[in-house]
C-alpha cells in the first residue's frame, strides 16, 4: 500500500472515531440540557466539528489526488480547508435555523437550537479554529515528512 493510500485509510478512521465521539458527546449535552446551562460547552464540540470537517477535506483530497495536488501552494491549501470547513460550518447553522423555524411553525415541545446571532457566529468562528488547527498541523506534518526524505 503506497503512502497515500495509507494516509487516506488512516484519516477515514480519524474521521470516524471523531465523527462517533461528537454524536455522542451531541447526545449526552442535548439529554442534559447543557447547551441552555452551560454556555461554553459547544466550543470543543464546534472545534471539533472543525476539525472533522478539515479531516474530510483532506479525505477527499487524497481521494481524488489525481485532480487536487495540494502540494503547489500551502496558503492556497490552507485557504481551501477554511472554505470548506466554513461550508460545512454555515450548512449546520442553516440546518439550526431551519429546525427552529419549524419547531416554532407547529408549536413543538422541541429544544431551540438556535441561542443568539452571537453565538451563531462564535460557533462558526470555533469551527474555523478547528479547521485551522487541523490544516496547520497537516501541513507542519507533510513538510516534516518531506524532509525526512
Amino acid at each position: 500500500m503506497d503512502e497515500a493510500l495509507r494516509e487516506k485509510e488512516s484519516i477515514r478512521k480519524a474521521s470516524l472515531s471523531l465523527g462517533a465521539l461528537l454524536l455522542f458527546t451531541h447526545f449526552i449535552i442535548t439529554v442534559n440540557n447543557w447547551y441552555r446551562t452551560i454556555p461554553s460547552v459547544d466550543i470543543p464540540q464546534h472545534i471539533g466539528a472543525g476539525v472533522l470537517a478539515a479531516l474530510l477535506f483532506y479525505w477527499l483530497a487524497y481521494h481524488f489526488r489525481d485532480s487536487l495536488n495540494l502540494n503547489r501552494s500551502p496558503r492556497f491549501t490552507i485557504f481551501l480547508v477554511l472554505g470548506w470547513t466554513a461550508l460545512l460550518g454555515v450548512g449546520w447553522e442553516f440546518f439550526e435555523f431551519m429546525h427552529d423555524e419549524i419547531v416554532i411553525f407547529f408549536g413543538l415541545k422541541l429544544q431551540l437550537a438556535q441561542l443568539s446571532n452571537f453565538d451563531t457566529m462564535k460557533d462558526l468562528f470555533d469551527d474555523l479554529v478547528g479547521g485551522s488547527s487541523l490544516a496547520i498541523f497537516m501541513r507542519l506534518r507533510y513538510d516534516r515528512k518531506k524532509r525526512q526524505l
